[in-house]
């Protein structure tokens, strides 16, 4: 679903009027858009941004590729047209080129290693640490640096999977990648609250619901993915 059309699903459950159309660039700049209307955009935010946090859903996985350089320890998740950003989570790293997965290191073990420079080990890299963040991208946040060691002593290719959020809704057209549905429910629920108007009861029954919701949607979703609720004792 669409920005719009979640906002307009939310406010028919309040009896509110919709948007008819499309508005143009960012939804808070828009003079076609009630400020209601904006209230509701908002909150319809809010709730995307917890049905994100409550699960590593495969619809937010993306890979970052590195190429790396002889000589380079430190590289940036991004581009000027892309990155990953600051809120994501790691499910792996891995060379493409010898199948090696990558350890995470804490950035002190790093450093007593790597420095002094000139004596640091270089080779195909094994381990990883994240250190900073540089400015990519012009328009959005800045992106993770990422520090391999040993020290690259050649062109690799190293695959940074990774589950991250998607950036907020704030143009009509934009879909949304997290099942529509417990949204929809949260952005409701949370409505409903802000009125003050129901004592609670209502906005207890949606927010109900709207968990609900999640739980089906996550099922539905962890059903895809099996393989990562093994375990083994040992």
């Amino acid at each position: 679903m669409t920005y719009r059309e979640i906002i307009n699903s939310v406010l028919r459950r309040l009896r509110e009027d919709t948007i008819d159309s499309d508005w143009s660039g960012n939804l808070y700049d828009s003079v076609s858009v009630s400020d209601y209307q904006k209230l509701i955009g908002e909150l319809v935010n809010d709730s995307k941004k917890n049905v994100e946090s409550y699960h590593d859903w495969n619809a937010l996985r993306e890979t970052f590729n590195i190429k790396t350089q002889a000589g380079n320890m430190q590289y940036t998740l991004g581009d000027a047209t892309r990155g990953a950003g600051v809120s994501f989570k790691v499910l792996d790293v891995i060379c493409q080129d010898t199948g090696q997965v990558l350890e995470q290191v804490p950035n002190d073990w790093l450093n007593e290693a790597v420095f002094p420079l000139s004596q640091a080990a270089s080779g195909k890299p094994t381990k990883y640490a994240f250190n900073g963040v540089a400015q990519a991208g012009v328009n959005r946040e800045p992106d993770f640096n990422i520090d391999l060691y040993p020290v690259p002593d050649s062109i690799q290719t190293i695959s940074v999977n990774i589950v991250g959020a998607q950036k907020e809704l704030s143009t009509a057209s934009q879909v949304l990648r997290v099942p529509s549905q417990p949204v929809i429910l949260g952005a409701w629920a949370r409505a409903i609250a802000e009125r003050g108007e129901d004592g609670g009861s209502i906005s207890s029954a949606v927010a109900a619901e709207a968990r609900d919701s999640l739980n089906l949607a996550v099922q539905l979703d962890a059903g895809n993915m099996e393989y990562e609720r093994d375990w083994t004792v040992v």
